[in-house]
C-alpha cells in the first residue's frame, strides 16, 4: 500500500518547532501592547505639533490680571488688590507674537511678556 505525502488532515501537519513554536504566542501580544502604547504617543505628538495652548492668554477678553487672579475691567477691584502693571498678555512661553517682548524680573528667573507699546516696569528688563 502506498501512502501519499503530505498526508491529508491533522496527521500530515507537522508540529511547529523552534522559533515557529513561540512566535505565534509572542507576536500577537507584542503587537497588541505596542499598539496600545503607540496610541497615546501619537496623540501627544499631535498635540505637540498643533500646540493648542500656543495662543493661551493670562486672562479672557474683558478681563485683566490683578493680584493672583483675573478681574473684569468694568468691575471694581477688591480692597488691597492692584492691577498688574504688565496688563493682559500672552503666556510667558508665547512672547514671540508680533507686538510682544519677553521680559525678565531682575535677580530672578521669572519670565513674562510685555506689550511693545508699554514701558518696562521697574524691577524688570528686556530679554534679548
Amino acid at each position: 500500500m502506498t501512502t501519499s505525502y503530505p498526508r491529508p488532515g491533522p496527521e500530515g501537519v507537522p508540529e511547529p518547532t523552534g522559533w515557529r513554536l513561540w512566535s505565534r504566542r509572542l507576536l500577537l501580544p507584542l503587537l497588541v501592547i505596542g499598539g496600545v502604547a503607540l496610541i497615546p504617543l501619537i496623540g501627544l505628538g499631535f498635540l505637540y505639533a498643533v500646540d493648542p495652548m500656543g495662543d493661551e492668554w493670562q486672562c479672557s477678553d474683558g478681563e485683566a490680571p490683578a493680584g493672583n487672579a483675573c478681574y473684569r475691567l468694568d468691575e471694581p477691584l477688591p480692597p488691597g488688590v492692584q492691577w498688574d502693571p504688565l496688563g493682559n498678555r500672552p503666556m510667558p512661553y508665547n512672547c514671540d507674537k508680533d507686538g510682544w517682548t519677553q521680559i525678565q524680573r531682575d535677580g530672578s528667573e521669572d519670565l513674562d511678556c510685555l506689550n511693545d507699546d508699554l514701558p518696562v516696569p521697574a524691577g524688570w528688563h528686556r530679554v534679548d
